[in-house]
């Protein structure tokens, strides 16, 4: 799924940071104090929840080594007991570390999962396999007692196989096509280009490249995207999807739990999405149809008008089969990728998650 042959250009260091940002809530911050962890506290009572806690205990439970991620050693946890079995101590460890997730192994369990893996992988195995295998034998280590991760945003997300991922990749990027994304605050913010070659992504561009493709812009990202999609479409190859809007707009939708959220900043333009694909149209028509079902249901006292109209779910199921013959993302899966990436999101923002797995759009 990845090439050998992989080009990955036309990021500087703040272009790249600003991307990655979007799934790493508060990197920029974090790059730009750069404690020395030498004069960093062992743990932070005050302040907002931040970096993650890295505890390795014997076969008792007894801490051998404890560290914060952005504040160094923990010395006065050495040699308290800390349980695997269940996710509380680790709560509780999280609250008095200042941390927003705990990472607790047994001694040597590291050297285990070298051994399981080191039995599994094949040498014709891709990235993706060996990623999706590791993941396995980590749940399985985890069910054995031997490490526990709190909170585990994929704990009960069922993983798919590589050939599955692969045919959901074909629903979001087909062979031969191109991905472009592209964010303003102000200026342009961060853009991805992203290309599907014989199976594979083989380049990966930023906005420097992207820039020297489409020569001068005019400074209104409602017009220039169109000039962004024609010059990766000559330069790289046909656009399959692009998504063009303010990065406050974006970083907001991708924590939203509010169904209906991506269909109606789609439809006032403040996301533009140019190709849009039939998938991804009827994607947002059915994250629209919930949205209209949940504020109906809030207005009318917990009455859902969708449900009260039975006769409306079954057309709403016809016009989706007429847009995209094709099965979403979702059921290929078995899961709503989006929704466990938002849940994700909001718990490292400091967001109360107080919706439903569904309630983002089914790609």
């Amino acid at each position: 799924m990845i090439s050998a042959n992989l080009r990955f250009e036309g990021f500087d260091a703040t272009s790249w940071t600003n991307l990655v940002s979007l799934f790493m809530p508060g990197l920029p911050d974090r790059l730009r104090r750069a404690p020395d962890p030498s004069d960093a506290p062992a743990a932070d009572l005050g302040g907002r929840a931040s970096g993650s806690v890295l505890v390795v205990v014997d076969e008792a439970g007894q801490v051998l080594a404890a560290t914060h991620s952005q504040r160094g050693r923990i010395r006065e946890l050495g040699g308290t007991t800390l349980e695997l079995g269940s996710d509380a101590p680790l709560v509780a460890l999280a609250a008095r570390c200042g941390a927003h997730r705990v990472l607790a192994l047994r001694e040597g369990v590291m050297e285990e999962l070298a051994e399981r893996l080191a039995l599994r992988f094949r040498a014709d195995d891709t990235y993706v396999a060996q990623i999706l295998e590791t993941f396995r034998a980590a749940r399985e280590l985890e069910a054995a007692g031997q490490l526990r991760l709190w909170p585990n945003p994929l704990q009960n997300v069922p993983l798919p196989s590589a050939q599955t991922l692969g045919r959901a990749v074909d629903v979001l990027l087909p062979d031969g096509r191109a991905a472009v994304m592209a964010l303003w605050d102000g200026d342009l913010w961060t853009a991805l280009v992203l290309r599907r070659r014989h199976g594979e992504i083989d380049l990966v561009a930023g906005p420097e490249l992207l820039t020297r493709w489409t020569g001068p812009l005019g400074g209104d990202w409602r017009r220039d995207y169109r000039v962004m999609v024609d010059a990766v479409a000559r330069m790289v190859a046909p656009v399959h999807v692009g998504l063009f809007a303010e990065t406050p707009t974006v970083r907001g939708l991708l924590r939203e739990a509010d169904a209906g959220a991506w269909a109606r900043e789609v439809a006032v333009r403040n996301v533009v999405m140019t190709p849009m694909p039939r998938a991804f149209m009827a994607a947002l028509g059915a994250d629209a149809v919930r949205g209209v079902g949940k504020a109906s249901a809030r207005a009318l006292g917990g009455l859902d008008v969708p449900k009260l109209f039975g006769s409306f779910v079954p057309i709403v199921r016809e016009v989706r089969a007429r847009v995209s013959h094709a099965r979403s993302v979702t059921e290929i899966l078995g899961f709503d990728p989006l929704a466990v990436l938002g849940a994700a999101l909001r718990r490292d923002g400091g967001d109360v998650d107080d919706g439903e797995a569904g309630d983002t759009p089914e790609f």
